[in-house]
């Protein structure tokens, strides 16, 4: 037993989590690891446990887009408001009036792939942006924070992404993943609607909420998450699934197998993507303290955004190598992918809110897979 398994026995008995699931692999043949760690008054949690991966969807539903690109039915840069007119007919928000009505002003730049794949088209969340909040609108009628290309705000672009796949393929979302993502993959424990398939559903385990911070986090069967209801597949927060599952995609992109992607369409995903302006907006949004739970802001750390997750552009994190690719989900669920250190993997827990206890827990991790790898500085 190492000691990243002795942390994780400790964690899931004294009530950190009630169940985590890790898996890493490296190039090199010394990282290859999968664990299934459970609380004894819990559910049971094993490799197979199937989770709500929240924004972790993201990640697949950029891959589908990209295979788009592949395909010739879209480009990154032409303008898909043809395709996405209910988002395309939103404006620019100037203001909120004391009733929730918003003033907006023309939208003027175009409605791009690649802005909504990289969180820089003006979508956002109304739980993390003050003004979005009091417009009385439903998530996907909200208006646009700036201009498309000009800013960069944590939003519902990547549910907009999923669409524009809906359309071009004239398959839902869900049916696309099975066919070109799952399918290619082996992988067959991933769905947007659990309930429609009893092999999935039994596997799955309940969400788990802290409501004190140095308290247990307590499972909840039957308590509204993020995917309680949805009757559509939303590509940014709405897919479940096991952790193998999703380690098969990220290692397929890890070792560049083109399982899913040519070579040179995954080499995209590892390029920053941003301009300066929407750089300095995703510096200042990673900054802030919900963020810092996500993942670790050491000072210095120069950031990007890939075609698929957070990019680490400098080489001033102890691990981290130049080009690494990441991003997490709200129920303290992790990803990455270091093409330069060999190395990748995936943390999965049912913990909401991700929190500072959680945060340990996955640096621990992602250090060990590095130190197993012989790739700290």
């Amino acid at each position: 037993m190492t000691s990243l398994d002795d942390l994780l026995e400790s964690a899931v008995k004294d009530g950190t989590a009630p169940g985590i699931v890790v898996i890493a692999k490296d190039k090199d043949g010394k990282v290859d690891f999968a664990k299934a760690f459970s609380s004894e008054s819990g559910t049971p949690y094993n490799l197979d446990t199937v989770m709500e991966v929240s924004s972790m969807t993201k990640f697949p539903t950029s891959i589908a887009a990209l295979q788009l690109v592949e395909k010739g039915l879209v480009t990154l840069d032409e303008d898909v408001s043809h395709l996405i007119p209910s988002f395309a007919k939103q404006g620019i928000l100037i203001s909120v009036s004391d009733d929730g009505t918003p003033t907006v002003r023309e939208r003027q730049n175009p409605i791009t792939l690649r802005r909504l794949i990289t969180h820089s088209s003006g979508a956002g969340y109304s739980f993390l942006d003050d003004k979005l909040s009091k417009v009385r609108a439903s998530q996907f009628e909200l208006p646009l924070l700036f201009e498309p290309g000009e800013g960069w705000a944590y939003g519902t672009g990547i549910d907009r992404v999923g669409h524009v796949v809906e359309k071009l393929t004239s398959l839902s979302l869900e049916e696309y993943m099975k066919e070109n993502i799952w399918g290619p993959l082996g992988a067959n424990s991933s769905t947007f609607f659990p309930d429609q398939d009893p092999a999935i559903s039994a596997r799955r385990v309940p969400m788990a909420f802290r409501e004190d911070p140095n308290g247990p986090a307590v499972e909840k069967p039957g308590a509204p998450t993020i995917t309680t209801g949805l009757k559509l597949c939303f590509g940014g927060h709405g897919l479940l699934g096991s952790m193998p599952d999703y380690f098969k995609m990220v290692y397929s992109l890890l070792v560049d197998d083109e399982k899913l992607l040519k070579k040179e369409t995954a080499a995209l995903m590892f390029q920053p993507q941003l301009t300066p302006a929407s750089k300095k907006e995703l510096h200042r949004f990673m900054e802030t303290p919900n963020m810092k739970l996500m993942f670790p802001s050491p000072p210095h750390v120069d950031r990007d955004y890939g075609l698929g997750g957070l990019l680490i552009v400098g080489d001033e994190h102890e691990y981290w190598r130049k080009g690494a690719l990441m991003w997490g989900g709200a129920a303290s669920l992790n990803w990455f992918i270091d093409r330069d250190a060999g190395v990748c993997g995936v943390f999965g827990a049912q913990v909401q809110p991700s929190d500072a206890r959680m945060r340990k827990l996955i640096d621990a991790f992602q250090a060990d897979v590095y130190r197993q790898a012989g790739k700290l500085t």
